[in-house]
């Protein structure tokens, strides 16, 4: 007598057996469709589960064994890479996170937008107890997969000349040795860019701030106003809890530096406000960067610089050369890194390229221990007719890690040249 085919899995306990006898017809039902739904090519029926008589426990069933081994789970991709290490990658750095009190409380911005080409100012308000050797740092992605970097708690950032929205992040570190750099705080912004059409850019704003640094923490505040309506008050606020109103469009202002050390700098946020004889204030604001005094002790290097003259080397001969002479004493090695070339106009914002000491320096001469005899030169698009005055600082460390800054003037116009275009004082 032949038998049909046992499905496969464990043998049922005897038990189980008594169960499936006193299911009845039932029983002999799905014992029938059994043999046919393992049958190659036989339909699968579905079945219905029956309820456990009442007064009597149900009987659980061992599991089944699986017909196939089930598929083996594919390999979970590895996890993207942040942006913060895409930004490392980029400037070849190998970043390491660390614990620190060090916190970012703020990123506060000139405006909520800016047009593309146009310059906007971050500054970044930090907290907590300050690492030593910790410096401060912007950082943005650029075209081609590389990245800009700026140092300090300011940043007058170029927007790209396409609009869109752009990730600039800031970040407070500490060199780690070779290429490891020890990231203590860090937060990412996105900046909005728009297109905008004749007459919608920053120079065509009702109300801006202008502002030039007199000396050491002293700072003069200009309104820019250009409307119709007459201003009855310029209301001001510093940044450091004290503030003013002023009849006339300009001011003065003194900060207290006796709290920041040597070379410590520190943004303050300058807003204003034009009370207008009809309508609503307008308002505008605008960062100054301020550093502590200069420690007592001499200088590390000692700087000579000649006043600028035409240039009239072949290549170069349509502006200005300033030479430079940089020593270094005896048991001092200075390290240069970059040179920051700061553009001062006779109205709005300054502007500020940084880029690697050597693209900036011809060096004829090198006079050891980071010492060098060599000059600079400004071409005549960089002196446009709107630019006052150029200032560079050159940065670097000495042997022991502290930052070394030296800084000239390499163009400057005397009020004499002011452009006939540019308006000496504010429209109202």
């Amino acid at each position: 007598m032949s038998h049909a085919p046992e499905p496969p899995g464990p043998r049922a306990r005897p038990g189980a057996r008594l169960a499936l006898v006193g299911m009845g017809a039932a029983a002999l039902l799905l014992a029938l469709l059994v043999p046919a739904w393992l049958r190659p090519g036989g339909p699968r029926p579905t079945v219905l589960s029956e309820p456990a008589e009442r007064g009597a426990p149900a009987t659980k069933a061992p599991p089944a064994r699986p017909l196939a081994a089930p598929p083996p789970a594919p390999h979970s991709a590895p996890p993207a890479s942040t942006p913060g290490d895409a930004l490392a990658t980029a400037l070849g750095e190998e970043r390491v996170s660390l614990a620190s009190s060090v916190r970012i409380e703020g990123i506060e911005l000139e405006r909520e937008w800016v047009c593309a080409g146009e310059v906007m100012g971050l500054s970044a308000r930090l907290e907590g107890v300050p690492e030593p050797g910790a410096v401060s740092r912007w950082v943005w992605p650029i075209t081609g997969g590389g990245a800009e970097l700026h140092p300090g708690p300011t940043l007058q950032w170029r927007a790209p000349p396409v609009a869109g929205r752009y990730p600039v992040r800031f970040q407070v570190c500490t060199d780690l040795g070779g290429r490891r750099v020890g990231v203590l705080a860090e937060r990412e912004i996105t900046l909005e860019v728009r297109p905008c059409a004749q007459g919608e850019g920053q120079r065509h704003e009702p109300l801006r701030i202008g502002l030039t640094q007199r000396g050491q923490g002293r700072f003069t505040f200009q309104a820019l106003y250009q409307g119709g309506e007459r201003v009855s008050a310029y209301v001001w606020s510093f940044g450091d809890g004290s503030s003013a109103t002023t009849a006339e469009p300009g001011i003065e202002h003194t900060y207290a530096l006796a709290e920041l050390g040597p070379e410590q700098t520190r943004s303050f946020t300058v807003r204003l406000q034009a009370r207008l004889e009809r309508g609503p204030p307008l308002e505008a604001t605008v960062f100054a960067l301020t550093r502590g005094q200069p420690a007592s002790e001499p200088p590390p290097v000692a700087l000579q610089v000649s006043r600028w003259r035409p240039n009239t080397e072949a290549d170069e001969a349509d502006g200005w050369r300033s030479d430079v002479v940089v020593r270094a004493p005896e048991g001092t090695d200075v390290t240069w890194e970059r040179l920051e070339r700061v553009f001062l106009r006779w109205e709005g914002e300054p502007d500020i390229d940084t880029r690697p000491w050597r693209e900036r320096v011809h060096v004829e001469e090198e006079l050891g221990h980071g010492g060098w005899r060599g000059y600079v030169t400004v071409s005549a698009a960089e002196a446009a007719p709107e630019i006052k005055q150029i200032l560079d600082s050159l940065h670097g460390r000495d042997a022991t890690g502290q930052e070394v800054v030296v800084s000239w003037s390499p163009f400057k116009r005397e009020p004499s040249e002011r452009p006939t275009g540019a308006p000496a004082s504010p429209v109202k």
